[in-house]
């Protein structure tokens, strides 16, 4: 099964379906469910947590599904949050593409950690979270929209993670804050919540 085009969110849909299907299918009828390696190139990528929401997100915005598939694969990449400054720069291509920040600030209006549930982390990619949210650090386009996302996080991280109180936000923050400033009042108040 050769899909090398980038899906359509339906296609998408549809993929994500059926794998779902053939688990509970596993699970109900006390089969085994067969892990194997990627069936096609980029079957990575389709599974990822986030690339459903970001390409709902880049079709909300008209952001072509071309550019934010190129966002998905390098989110689908990594195997953590971003640690080092060249973790974080590896953003700033992204950044710097005004309609991959127009879906990103769209996709984290809604993309939040659901702290509430306890096997949250099942659920959500919450690597592909911190790398977007280093994205809208480092953006300069829409850069008010991308303060005020930031403050949400912040604000939400802090009420929410009861565990952490936004650690990794925080050195979004202490990585980046030198380039850019703005961030130095967000760090400051993730501090004050430890």
């Amino acid at each position: 099964m050769a899909k090398k085009k980038v899906p359509t969110v339906e296609e998408l849909r549809e993929y994500l379906r059926k794998e779902e299907e053939y688990l509970n299918d596993c699970v109900e009828n006390n089969k085994t469910y067969v892990i194997e390696g990627p069936k096609f190139p980029g079957e990575t990528i389709w599974r990822s947590k986030a690339t459903l929401p970001l390409l709902e997100a880049a079709e909300a915005v008209g952001t072509s599904r071309e550019e934010i598939w190129e966002l998905c694969s390098k989110l689908a990449s990594a195997s953590h949050a971003p640690v080092s400054k060249k973790e974080y720069e590896r953003m700033i291509p992204f950044a710097e593409k005004p309609a991959t920040v127009d879906a990103v600030l769209k996709f984290l209006e809604t993309y939040i950690p659901p702290y509430e549930n306890s096997t949250w982390s099942l659920v959500f990619d919450i690597t592909a979270y911190y790398y977007c949210y280093a994205l809208i650090s480092l953006s300069d386009y829409r850069q008010e929209d991308c303060e005020k996302q930031l403050w949400e996080a912040v604000n939400y991280n802090i009420e929410n993670d009861k565990k952490y109180k936004g650690d990794v936000l925080l050195r979004n923050m202490k990585v980046l804050e030198r380039t850019r400033p703005f961030l130095s009042p967000m760090k400051k108040r993730l501090e004050e919540a430890q």
